[in-house]
């Protein structure tokens, strides 16, 4: 293919694939949305449901299938038009009542989906689904507290999906429209940007080379525009069209709610009381607001409109004075004729929040459209750029470009669980051992598994990962030093390979335990690799940025296609995309660019690990830097900011858009921190400046005790996050290479990790400690106070460094 033409169909089709890429996950958005607000309705009516039955069981009487409750359940039918059964089952799931639609009998799988919602519910797994039906459970209790039954729902989907069918047909033939704009600009600017991209071994002087590089990244700041305002543009008509769709949700949860309260005020009044002369109604209207803070007001009305009964919602906020569209009346009938209102009004504040929310989503997805297509384009160009430049040396920054695309792919299909991993781990927890080992000597053998307390079990999958990060860490790096990186970054690949396809046949706890060690040993041989080929790279700081801008990019797009994916696909769509990445991350190391640096002949770990604890530089940078950096992000980042937040009456927006900001500012800051660094050779006084920062924004958090002052902390984490691990990662290195005669760069490198994952688990836990005795300002005035004491240590050893340094000079002089 002609070298000018290359470029123009790389862009078309990178256009094409951010584009179908923004529309799956929107559509998906679309739907997995209005199923889980089309279920919380539901769970309200349900809700409702359930009391009625817990009265009959509380008086001593079976779940029998009687006229009243055929009668009664037959109402509910035909006020939702989407409710399709209504199930009462016994403790061991037997059929009692049975109340269906007219197609009731037509659909076959109805029973199963309903024992499906019975053992979901026992268990705690996620509400079934199957084709255009929905389906929940809900326990039942005597009035001995003990369960007695369940209350199982089956409404139908199909109206949820046409929502979101006509919602999207409405964005795609626009996002088809800026796509085709775009694709015209291409062809119009990518043909003279184009001119200096000559083929290899057209022109080998070096003039030529550099017009052809310029080019090169002309088009690609060409492409980056274009893909983020094609992207921008679908974002924003999806967010509009989704709120449009949304606006119709509030009228049908009013509805909904209104409908638990009428038939017991029909009931009253068709006994022949006055609407005026009820009594107690203010208290029997106070339990109702537990089906959510929306609902601020119930108010009753006689025929004149005069308000006569009214229940505040103690949850929600001060002003209630909701706008008109979000007050709903709604007709009490006795004998066919009107008694009075029954009115409810919606409180906007958590409409609004609903609203931001969406909006944070929305704009979540735009990000994820866009880091992943950047990603697929910054590998792109690397790729190109290596392939014009086969007939020269390739350079440190070529190198480290190459490694940034597999480090990326890997990393995201990795953290494609993160966010339903503890909710998925709890409920493997019910199943400890396989089923295939009913019976067997296995089940006998890891018997002891099966009896750990359930609240232990359910921790093992994440705690065995990090435990297998930090063991296997040091076994890394003598490996790399011995084989090289390339060879041990494909055996991660190869066992990430193999923890992605346990995740996906894991049906017990073991297994997904099983699965969660081949994934953390996966990581700690890919993080060690990476650090050694960024090592023999010789540009350390710009290679620990590389490093972190591909495991940040991924994180927030892992975790956000993981939790999109698990609700359209489930557990197992998730891991075959994990698979899909892993394959690719394997197909982008092929070719990559080799080091001449021969590999090393470690000495054993034992010996290693007894001369690294006794040197004392080493020692000062992992006590003094390490540790508190992990205290730092693990701690008082991930752990302590949004509980703070959340204590202090923050929103799940805030929260959301406060932690967005720490990634966001390192993506950003991240690799001109690290040129900088390796230009200046100023590694440590940035570790030491940062950690200094870190410590005053902590004392700042813990003085100010306010939102505005966490969420800067947390601004400020990111800025020092984006600078100091860089440099940290710069001082390893050379630490590793320069200063430990005997050990192995990557054995140090390997032993370094390890502390600082034992110490990333412990963080957490110690910031939990803190959190209970000093309260979360006081905590954060601790750790702040712990930052700039490491600081003042590690500054006043860096100086006793270089004077005994001057001092050896002199006297050598």
């Amino acid at each position: 293919m002609n070298a000018r033409r290359k470029p123009l169909w790389i862009g078309i089709l990178l256009l094409t694939l951010g584009v179908a890429l923004l529309l799956f996950m929107n559509y998906a958005k679309f739907s997995s949305t209005l199923e889980g607000r089309e279920r919380a309705r539901h769970t309200m009516l349900a809700t409702h449901l359930a009391k009625t039955l817990e009265a009959r069981l509380a008086l001593g009487l079976e779940l029998e299938d009687t006229a009243a409750l055929q009668s009664a359940f037959r109402l509910e039918l035909r006020h939702d038009a989407r409710l399709r059964a209504i199930v009462a089952l016994d403790a061991g799931g037997g059929r009692r009542i049975v109340v269906q639609d007219e197609a009731g009998d037509a659909r076959a799988g109805a029973p199963e989906l309903w024992e499906e919602a019975r053992r979901a519910a026992a268990s705690g797994q996620p509400m079934p689904e199957r084709g255009q039906a929905g389906s929940l459970a809900l326990p039942l209790q005597n009035a001995f507290g003990v369960r007695a039954g369940w209350l199982v729902l089956e409404y139908d989907l199909a109206a949820t999906q046409k929502q979101a069918h006509q919602a999207f047909n409405r964005l795609w033939p626009g996002a088809l429209l800026a796509l085709a704009a775009a694709i015209v600009l291409l062809a119009i600017l990518a043909p003279r940007m184009a001119r200096g991209v000559q083929d290899a071994g057209e022109e080998n002087d070096e003039r030529r080379r550099e017009q052809g590089r310029r080019a090169m990244r002309r088009l690609g700041v060409l492409l980056s525009l274009l893909l983020m305002l094609v992207q921008g543009a679908i974002a924003w008509r999806a967010y509009g069209l989704f709120s449009e769709v949304g606006a119709e949700d509030a009228p049908r949860l009013a509805a909904t709610f209104a409908h638990t309260l009428t038939p017991g005020l029909e009931r009253a009044l068709a006994l022949g009381i006055p609407i005026e002369d009820l009594r107690g109604v203010n208290d029997w209207l106070q339990p109702a607001f537990a089906n959510g803070a929306e609902f601020a007001r119930v108010a009753i009305e006689n025929k004149d409109g005069r308000t006569l009964f009214l229940a505040d919602n103690p949850a929600a906020g001060e002003d209630r004075a909701a706008a008109a569209d979000s007050v709903f009346r709604f007709a009490l009938t006795v004998r066919g004729e009107t008694a009075g209102q029954l009115v409810v009004s919606l409180d906007p504040n958590p409409l609004a929040e609903r609203t931001r929310q969406l909006g944070i989503e929305f704009a979540t997805l735009l990000a994820i459209g866009v880091l992943l297509s950047m990603e697929v384009l910054h590998g792109m160009l690397a790729r190109n750029r290596h392939a014009h430049s086969q007939h020269e040396q390739v350079d440190a920054g070529r190198m480290l470009a190459r490694l940034r695309l597999p480090l990326f792919l890997y990393f995201t299909g990795s953290e494609l669980a993160r966010a339903f991993l503890p909710m998925w781990a709890k409920q493997l927890a019910q199943q400890p051992l396989p089923r295939l080992w009913e019976g067997t000597p296995l089940e006998q053998w890891f018997a002891p598994f099966a009896l750990l307390p359930e609240s232990l079990r359910s921790t093992l999958p994440i705690s065995l990962f990090l435990l297998t990060i930090a063991l296997v860490s040091p076994f890394a790096g003598r490996q790399s030093a011995r084989h090289g990186p390339l060879r041990l970054l494909n055996t991660g690949l190869l066992l990430a390979l193999g923890g992605h396809v346990a995740a996906l046949l894991a049906d017990s706890l073991l297994t997904l335990c099983v699965a969660r060690v081949l994934t953390g040993a996966s990581s700690g041989f890919i993080t060690v690799a990476a650090f050694d080929y960024i090592g023999r790279s010789g540009a350390r700081a710009r290679g620990m940025a590389v490093y972190l801008a591909a495991y940040v990019a991924a994180g927030i797009c892992g975790a956000g296609l993981g939790s999109l994916l698990v609700d359209r696909a489930g557990t197992s769509g998730v891991f075959a995309l994990g698979i899909a990445f892993t394959l690719l991350a394997a197909l982008s190391l092929l070719h990559m660019p080799r080091q001449t640096h021969a590999a090393h002949a470690p000495t054993p770990l034992s010996g290693a690990l007894l001369h690294l604890l006794r040197q004392p530089r080493f020692l000062g940078l992992l006590v003094l830097v390490g540790l508190p950096m992990q205290l730092l992000q693990q701690g008082l980042l991930f752990y302590w900011a949004p509980l703070a937040l959340s204590a202090q009456g923050e929103s799940t927006s805030f929260i959301g858009l406060t932690m967005m900001a720490y990634f966001f500012l390192v993506l950003l800051l991240n690799a001109p921190a690290a040129r900088w660094a390796d230009r200046s050779g100023r590694h440590a006084a940035i570790v030491l400046a940062g950690l200094a920062l870190a410590g005053a924004m902590a004392l700042l958090a813990a003085l100010a005790d306010t939102p505005a002052a966490i969420a800067l902390a947390v601004a400020a984490i990111g800025v020092i996050w984006a600078a100091g691990f860089p440099a940290q990662g710069a001082l390893v290195l050379r630490l590793g290479e320069h200063d430990l005669a005997g050990v192995a760069p990557t054995v140090a490198i390997g032993v370094y990790r390890m502390v600082e994952r034992i110490g990333a688990m412990l963080a957490a836990p110690a910031i939990a400690l803190m959190v209970a005795g000093a309260g979360y300002a006081g905590t954060s005035g601790l750790i702040g106070a712990l930052l700039l004491l490491c600081a003042l240590l590690q500054g006043w050893l860096l100086l006793r460094d270089r004077k005994s340094v001057a001092t050896v000079a002199d006297d050598g002089v």
